[in-house]
């Protein structure tokens, strides 16, 4: 049987079409590899080797970064490097450099980020634990009381919970969750936060927010209308990939987030700053809650902004609560 000479032309244009997209993803791949330990380093601990983002001048704050990220998730403090600090974050176990066989339970992350600082010659640091950096900086501080200044909690876990239905049964939460399509899955991300950022967000509306679709669009074009706001959803797009050498440390954190104990607030004596938002549609806002009714002296700003992503939303919000963690460390050097 002889094809047309169309048919066959639609064939070549699709077999060739194939072969660019593939030619582009493997290019894609191999930049955001490099790119991702670009500006890193890695310690070799008593614990185990320790990849870690090391930026700024000034006193020390050690960075329990949140889930998906690793070192690159540091843009979240970037406002602290500006002011004058030297932010410190280690890949927490699972992360990129830093193996999964080190421990990823929060004791044993407390103990491998006391390790790095040993290694690196630190003695007293500020601590920030954010999303499921939570646990790892609770017990850093609980377990390390003397090397510890201050403490803040941003969007932290400090309590078992459990995983929306999003995380659990959607498509693309089965999908990012198969290490096979990690790093087609997280291609697929990216580039959609790149160019249809707008269109993107809608999912975050629905897994980070608790708020309607009508409220979750105002914010969007909010979050997309500041420049700086903007450029943060673009860093987020890029520091979660390439995503399977990050996937041990998010399967991690997914495993201590559904199984995570009694956690020794009681033994935490370093001030305590804690933000959250009563929006917060991932770990809820009663981990916010939990953490200030159990950590002695405990203070807790509430905000409504874009649910988990509390630096999105209104930008004289972030603005104050940012302004409020400086003074706060600053009066606990």
């Amino acid at each position: 049987m002889t094809w047309p000479w169309w048919v066959l032309g639609i064939v070549v244009g699709i077999a060739l079409v194939a072969l660019g997209c593939c030619w582009w993803y493997r290019a894609w791949l191999k930049q955001v590899t490099r790119k991702a330990s670009a500006d890193s380093r890695v310690a070799q601990t008593a614990l185990g080797p320790v990849e870690y983002g090391d930026r700024g001048a000034g006193p020390v704050v050690l960075h329990f970064h949140g889930g998906n990220v690793g070192h690159n998730g540091w843009f979240f403090l970037g406002h602290l490097v500006r002011a004058g600090w030297r932010m410190l974050t280690p890949d927490r176990p699972g992360y990129l450099g830093t193996p999964i066989e080190n421990g990823g339970s929060p004791e044993q992350q407390a103990d491998l980020a006391a390790a790095l600082l040993d290694a690196l010659g630190i003695d007293r640091v500020a601590t920030v634990g954010i999303s499921a950096g939570g646990p790892g900086a609770i017990q850093f501080a609980a377990r390390h009381p003397h090397r510890v200044s201050a403490l803040v909690l941003l969007s932290a876990i400090s309590q078992r919970t459990g995983l929306s239905d999003d995380q659990r049964n959607s498509a693309l939460g089965r999908l990012v969750m198969t290490p096979r399509y990690q790093d087609v899955a997280y291609f697929l991300i990216n580039r959609a936060m790149h160019v249809l950022p707008a269109l993107s967000m809608r999912d975050f509306v629905r897994t980070e927010t608790t708020y309607d679709a009508a409220t979750g669009k105002q914010y969007i074009e909010r979050v997309l209308g500041d420049p700086e706001q903007k450029r943060q959803v673009l860093a987020m797009a890029d520091a979660m990939v390439p995503a399977l050498p990050r996937f041990d440390g998010v399967m991690n954190d997914l495993q201590v987030q559904q199984t995570l104990g009694e956690l020794p607030f009681d033994r935490v004596t370093a001030p305590t700053l804690v933000v959250g938002s009563r929006h917060d549609g991932d770990i809820g806002y009663a981990n916010s809650v939990n953490s200030h009714e159990r950590i002695p002296g405990a203070e807790l700003i509430t905000v409504d902004q874009f649910g988990h992503l509390i630096w999105w939303g209104d930008a004289a919000v972030t603005k104050e609560f940012e302004g409020r963690i400086e003074k706060f460390l600053r009066a606990n050097p």
